[in-house]
């Protein structure tokens, strides 16, 4: 069932790569319009198979995936795109030796107002901007992400899907990054993201759904698990209070 205001829900998912073998167990989650969601979880908790699993890349056994009320279990990437969803993958997110003028208009080339949507592309990112001309490949790190993110929202989506876009960021990079997804929020885009920067992850986000070995463990309101001492051990590297 969908949750009222939820864009994007995921109603008791079933996935994995090998039929048989699953590695999401009845997994769900609501998406609110204008919101961030995170995914976080310990390293195999089915993180990244759960963003893939909407984005049509993994199989689904049971359960429903829908947008808007609109049942879009199982559809492929292609066309998902053209209901509204761009996916942002943790790595080779971008073609390196394009430029970045060229990666954008290769998303923009089906569009009829293409030459309008990369000027207001280039207005979001004044860094992209001011290096169109020059290979992804140069970019730094942060600028890549903000490259990707770029292309993802070329299409004007209503939804996000990000997976970890701090990885291998500098601590000052990764901060933009995060930073920059908090402000899409106010142009309308909705975004779930699994990201493994947990603390800066809470502290952008409005809800919090933890998984562990494949399941819904814990979720609510970012802020609320931020400061949960017991979240805090166990998923933040702090200390219970009260412990011995």
């Amino acid at each position: 069932m969908s949750e009222p205001g939820a864009v994007l829900s995921v109603d008791r998912l079933v996935a994995g790569y090998v039929k048989g073998l699953p590695i999401l167990n009845q997994v769900s989650l609501h998406l609110i319009e204008r919101s961030i969601a995170v995914i976080i979880g310990p390293n195999g908790a089915g993180k990244s198979t759960l963003i893939k699993a909407i984005a049509g890349l993994v199989p689904v056994s049971d359960g429903a995936i829908r947008l808007n009320g609109r049942d879009i279990t199982g559809i492929r990437p292609d066309r998902l795109a053209g209901l509204g969803v761009s996916y942002v993958p943790q790595s080779e997110n971008i073609f390196r030796t394009l430029t970045v003028r060229q990666n954008l208009l290769l998303v923009l080339r089906r569009k009829r107002s293409g030459g309008r949507r990369l000027d207001e592309l280039f207005a979001l990112f004044p860094p992209l901007a001011d290096k169109q001309r020059e290979r992804a490949e140069s970019l730094s790190g942060g600028q890549r992400q903000m490259l990707a993110i770029a292309m993802a929202l070329a299409a004007e989506p209503a939804v996000i899907l990000m997976d970890e876009p701090s990885a291998g960021l500098s601590p000052k990079a990764a901060s933009e990054v995060l930073a920059f997804a908090r402000g899409l929020t106010e142009q309308g885009v909705s975004i779930l993201l699994v990201e493994q920067n947990v603390r800066q992850a809470l502290a952008i986000a409005d809800y919090c759904y933890i998984l562990a070995e494949g399941r819904n463990q814990v979720e609510g309101a970012a802020d609320a698990l931020s400061s949960d001492p017991v979240v805090g051990e166990i998923y933040l590297g702090g200390k219970r209070v009260g412990a011995a």
